[in-house]
């Protein structure tokens, strides 16, 4: 299936329909395993054509039109579960290509996402209002802990990660120590769950400032659920979420409404390269 659409061409919803069948027929019989560990060449075509069909430029009427067709739900679910299956295994070649090299810093900024990372935490950093010093939370940190590493070494701000998957967790250790970052860096290996909001207070210098919650880390309404039990009043968070276009199937089930109990405070949109919308809560 080759994606490939003249500029200024207006898309029917029978050809993306079409598109994203066609993708499905190529992705649904892959295993967890054949994902992680198939071939890169043919599952990063995958990938690739994936990436194209959400980024088509379409109206956002077209798009909620064809994302709330009830048939189509089961295709969304594995689409989802292949590319975030997907992005771990890119995550996980990165980095331990880093922690086999002499020159560990320079491997990692050859992530090819690395640029997006930069925009990103600078947006967060930013809307969040940190400072060099201040320690935030992130849920969902990943094999190849990005957020983390580029809030120390662009802002000096220290952090904590959590990531369910232990084996995951371990070689994210490992890679923060091969970058000298154990002493700023935390990795836990947990879930929302793990969180009981005692050391979080935005009003402290010692406390853990804001938590950030990762695009992929599901589900979000229990995510919300739990954080509307056990954090204090005035805890800050941001949550990165996908609200344009096609690209809002890769939220899966995350709530694009304010959760209840929380006040949106702002909510940046993003700009080439980045995906992400961020959105800055308060409870």
């Amino acid at each position: 299936m080759a994606i490939a659409v003249s500029e200024g061409l207006e898309l029917s919803q029978e050809y993306i329909i079409e598109e994203i069948l066609g993708l499905h027929r190529d992705i649904r019989d892959l295993s967890d395993e054949e994902i992680l560990y198939g071939p890169s060449d043919q599952n990063g075509e995958l990938f690739r054509k994936l990436d194209a069909l959400i980024t088509l430029e379409m109206d956002d009427k077209t798009a909620q039109e064809i994302l709330q067709k009830k048939e189509l739900e089961p295709v969304f679910t594995d689409i989802i579960r292949f590319r975030n299956l997907y992005t771990v295994k890119l995550e996980t070649e990165h980095a331990n290509e880093v922690l086999a090299n002499e020159s560990p810093w320079d491997v990692l900024e050859q992530f090819p996402f690395y640029g997006n990372y930069l925009k990103l935490v600078r947006t967060e950093y930013e809307g969040i209002g940190l400072k060099p010093g201040d320690t935030v939370a992130f849920l969902g940190s990943g094999p190849l802990p990005l957020t983390l590493i580029v809030f120390f070494r662009e802002y000096g701000v220290k952090s904590i990660g959590i990531e369910q998957v232990s084996t995951r967790a371990n070689l994210s250790r490992r890679l923060i120590e091969k970058l000298g970052l154990s002493e700023d860096i935390t990795i836990v290996n947990g879930n929302h769950f793990s969180l009981d909001g005692k050391d979080f207070d935005a009003n402290l210098d010692s406390g853990v400032r804001a938590l950030m919650v990762a695009a992929q880390a599901e589900s979000k309404k229990e995510i919300f659920e739990h954080l509307l039990k056990v954090m204090p009043l005035g805890s800050r968070i941001s949550c990165r979420i996908y609200e344009k276009g096609l690209r809002k199937l890769l939220n899966g089930n995350c709530l694009l409404d304010l959760p209840e109990g929380f006040e949106e405070q702002m909510r940046v949109h993003p700009e080439p390269p980045v995906y992400n919308t961020v959105v800055f809560l308060e409870k």
